[in-house]
């Protein structure tokens, strides 16, 4: 079964004052980080979505994902999502798809393999925590129009908190942690913030 992972990356980082996905993590860039962890399990089908800071992230990144340049990053997390889910579909046939965030620096391979070993190609698999599904999760090809429909900020919460849908979930506390301000990173032990211009 094919399934394709999409990395969002594409927003300014206004709350953090700058391009967070190249804050540094035990010496590499929040985004890598996030992108070496999802390259074992989907390698040429990992897409990123970029956006505000395309042209400084771009280089960091590209050896490891496809990059789908999105230039209406400015409306929101789910426009984001249905840029990727559309570009995704018009490159190849898929399952499912995998959507990630760049800030949840805690996840590994092994929390995203969790997903991947869940996922049927019928049903919702979403990480569960702080009380609640959310991301990363692998939604299958029935649910690809609903995610090209997403706008605005909220991501793919309404999906995931729809009562009508089948979910499966899967605990993962590591997905609560996520870099949001400069006082996240102290928390993280994120030695420095992205630089770009």
């Amino acid at each position: 079964m094919r399934i394709a992972g999409l990395l969002l990356a594409a927003g300014a980082g206004s709350r953090f004052g700058g391009c967070k996905q190249l804050a540094l993590i035990a010496g590499k860039p929040l985004v890598r980080h996030a992108l070496e962890s999802l390259a074992p399990l989907f390698a040429e089908d990992l897409y990123i979505v970029l956006g505000a800071w395309r042209e400084d992230i771009q280089p960091q990144v590209e050896d490891l994902a496809q990059v789908i340049n999105h230039a209406d990053w400015r409306r929101g997390l789910g426009s984001s999502i249905a840029r990727g889910v559309g570009e995704i579909e018009a490159r190849g046939r898929y399952a499912g798809i995998m959507v990630a965030l760049a800030d949840q620096p805690r996840l590994a391979a092994d929390d995203f393999d969790q997903l991947v070993r869940h996922f049927n190609g019928d049903r919702i698999v979403a990480a569960h925590y702080a009380g609640a599904p959310g991301v990363p999760a692998i939604f299958p090809a029935a649910v690809f129009a609903d995610l090209r429909r997403l706008h605005g900020d909220r991501g793919a919460k309404s999906i995931l908190l729809d009562s009508n849908r089948e979910i499966d979930t899967i605990p993962l506390a590591a997905a609560a942690t996520d870099i949001d301000t400069e006082a996240d990173i102290a928390r993280q032990r994120v030695t420095t913030p992205g630089i770009c211009v």
